[in-house]
């Protein structure tokens, strides 16, 4: 999909509106050249066409009573609007007066008519509705009330892809930014987190998201607890860290505030200010995954630090994955929910790329060690090209180990780390929504090679993915060692290989480079040893997916999810 910057949401009815009622005519949209349409002719009429520009939601936390007004910019003029919701309204309001509310055969969609609205206009959408208590997919997402673990109760509301219609009218479609305004009543007490802007008081609080936008799946959200104790930590670049725990909790004395500081300062200067404002609040909550981006709000689980493996420290390196989201997921988006993986290796590619950089010894290794592990329980590729594609939820989890291997950490022995960081920051510079062929020709432009055969191979593909094997063949001439790898099976995969060669006293790597575009199953390179070879171990730092074996014959590793 090219880079489109639009912001805002389109949604387009697919056939006419149902009903004999003169408000809502049934026929194909048409503008005339007069009326509401223009200026002869019949009013615009049927299914319009148009950019949701701003959500504002009202929410009642103890009853789950909602209200959801929906501005919309027209295109195309018409008097009826499709949007999803799985609720059905208690009342609607087409453009100030009461709508006709039916269903989309089709798609079982809302569509809401009233009086004609040409394009060029704005259009403004009102319903009220009730949000059940339930989660979907066995996740957080849905609106949920958990105990945390002081005993308090956690309440969370969230959309995730292709969910915000589970509180009312919405565009489901990932690649859509908005503008989102939030009023939550709740008991006084009870700290709310809402995207945005934050204005809080005794039993309301005020979120306002504008300016800089941002998509429905990490935007409409709300989360609240009146156990957390809320506690200034540290400002970085410009940002303002707080955190907000239940008595007991560990996440902030987890972390360290000057280096969660120099971590705000090094993301800054390589994707730019931070995206939404001056304030950034993390909150622990008893939650599925193990963090959750939202624009000006991370949510965390809260046993976090108490849990052990596979990175080095998982409360930092979580941390760290979901600040990058601020940028990656949030200000620029996916283009589809096929695109997942490119948010998800962005956050852990350049949370590794910190903890190699500005880390303590041993923390980046294990963070690839990790990847190569999860790599290999793939049951799809990075990014699936299935016909019909599996649901985001069916494939998601696979994308954490392979997806920062094959998009960034394979391409720094290609292209160099330097042209690999430059491409996301290209990538990312903009908002709209992305897709991984964009990310494809960002780090093309960023690096003058062709990636078109290295992406055809580790990135695009139905199925389950089938990774490289390599067979490894050494001869040794005085105290210089050759190394030949030859890749089993009908495709060979760009990449460079390590090997470490081995004596009794030294050891050398060679590199084995197959290039971004590999004419023959085999590669070879020359090192000197300086003594009789004893041991050859390929990939010994995974650093290409498939090329070590201890971890493909190891017992199946969790993927964590986050």
């Amino acid at each position: 999909m090219s880079s489109v910057l639009r912001l805002g949401v389109r949604v387009t009815g697919l056939v006419a509106c149902l009903g004999a009622v003169a408000a809502c005519s049934g026929d194909e949209s048409s503008e005339g050249a007069g009326g509401s349409g223009g200026s002869g002719g019949a009013a615009p009429t049927g299914d319009l066409v148009g950019d949701v520009l701003r959500y504002d939601y009202g929410f009642d936390l103890a009853t789950g009573q909602a209200t959801s007004r929906l501005t919309v910019g027209v295109v195309t003029g018409g008097d009826c609007f499709v949007v999803p919701s799985d609720l059905e309204p208690a009342s609607a309001s087409f453009g100030g007066a009461p709508a006709v509310v039916t269903r989309d055969a089709p798609t079982g969609a809302l569509r809401l008519c009233g009086a004609p609205v040409a394009g060029g206009a704005e259009l403004v959408i009102d319903t009220a509705e009730l949000v059940p208590e339930g989660t979907f997919l066995g996740l957080d997402v849905g609106f949920s009330r958990q105990p945390d673990l002081a005993g308090g109760t956690f309440s969370y509301l969230l959309s995730w892809v292709g969910g915000c219609d589970h509180f009312g009218p919405c565009d489901d479609a990932p690649g859509r930014l908005a503008a989102f305004g939030f009023d939550v009543t709740h008991a006084p007490g009870t700290t709310v987190l809402c995207p945005g802007v934050r204005t809080a008081e005794s039993g309301a609080t005020h979120c306002e998201l504008d300016g800089v936008l941002a998509p429905t799946y990490s935007a409409f959200a709300l989360a609240a607890d009146p156990a957390w104790v809320a506690a200034p930590f540290t400002t970085g670049a410009g940002v303002a860290v707080s955190f907000y725990e239940a008595p007991g909790g560990e996440l902030a004395s987890s972390l360290s505030p000057a280096d969660v500081a120099a971590f705000l300062g090094w993301i800054t200067s390589v994707l730019g200010p931070f995206p939404y404002g001056s304030e950034l609040r993390v909150a622990g909550g008893p939650t599925s995954w193990l963090g959750f981006e939202h624009p000006s709000n991370i949510v965390l689980y809260e046993s976090l630090p108490s849990l052990t493996g596979p990175y080095a420290d998982p409360t930092r390196h979580v941390l760290m994955h979901e600040i990058i989201h601020q940028w990656a997921g949030d200000r620029t988006t996916l283009a589809s929910a096929a695109d997942f993986v490119w948010k998800e290796a962005t956050a852990e590619y350049l949370a590794y790329v910190y903890e190699d950089e500005h880390g303590p010894a041993g923390e980046a290794d294990a963070t690839r060690a990790y990847w190569d592990a999860a790599s290999q329980q793939s049951a799809h590729y990075p990014r699936p090209t299935d016909d019909p594609l599996p649901a985001v939820e069916d494939f998601y989890g696979d994308v954490y180990g392979p997806g920062p291997m094959v998009l960034y950490q394979q391409l720094e022995a290609l292209v160099g780390r330097p042209a690999v960081l430059a491409g996301i920051a290209d990538f990312l510079a903009e908002p709209g929504a992305r897709s991984v062929e964009e990310l494809r020709a960002a780090l093309e432009a960023a690096s003058g090679a062709d990636l078109g055969p290295y992406f055809a191979a580790w990135v695009f593909g139905s199925g389950a993915p089938v990774w490289p094997s390599f067979v490894i063949g050494t001869s040794e001439v005085g105290g210089d060692v050759t190394v030949t790898l030859t890749q089993a099976g009908p495709v060979v995969f760009p990449c460079a290989v390590e090997v470490d060669v081995s004596g009794l006293a030294q050891t050398a790597t060679a590199v084995v480079d197959f290039g971004t575009a590999p004419s023959s199953p085999s590669a070879s390179v020359t090192v000197t040893l300086g003594e009789p070879l004893v041991t050859s171990t390929v990939d010994p730092r995974h650093r290409v997916i498939g090329a070590g074996s201890a971890f493909a014959k190891a017992a199946p590793i969790p993927v964590w999810r986050h």
